[in-house]
């Protein structure tokens, strides 16, 4: 079944009507464009940066892939943030800016469902396999200090 990459654009570009999401059709599907500030530094500080979401259409077999990308923004100055330690940072909830970027994940996602288009995820974005691999190491590394131990 061919899906209509054009409707799936309209409907996105409806979605980010009033939000910082600029959107621009690309050869391959489309991109939403937006300035945000970076992720704190050692220091609390932070830079604007431009956060992209590279959306790359399949219409033959209705699937879609979303790819991130951030660039600092040139010539933007740093901005002062609270002075807290890294363990003051823990369990601290992203800031609006930040949110920002799931946002754009939402926007798209939620117009590909409604048309019935399918994500394509990368097998590292899956948390059980990152899982499955962190504890497979962890479980060789035993492993290897036994035999080394014996």
């Amino acid at each position: 079944m061919a899906n209509d990459p054009a409707a799936l654009l309209a409907r996105v570009r409806r979605a980010a009507k009033g939000t910082p999401y600029t959107v621009t059709a690309t050869a391959a599907g489309f991109e939403l464009v937006a300035e945000v500030s970076s992720p704190p530094g050692a220091r609390g500080r932070r830079r604007r940066e431009v956060l992209t979401h590279r959306v790359a259409l399949d219409a033959v077999t209705g699937t879609y892939r979303v790819t991130d990308s951030r660039a600092p923004v040139p010539g933007a100055a740093e901005e002062s943030g609270d002075s807290r330690s890294l363990l003051a940072g823990f369990g601290r909830r992203p800031d609006s800016a930040e949110q920002v970027g799931t946002d754009g994940h939402r926007i798209v996602d939620d117009a590909a469902a409604a048309l019935g288009w399918t994500r394509l995820r990368s097998p590292l974005e899956r948390p059980g396999v990152v899982l499955v691999a962190l504890l497979g190491f962890c479980v060789l590394l035993l492993v290897v200090a036994l035999v080394l131990l014996l």
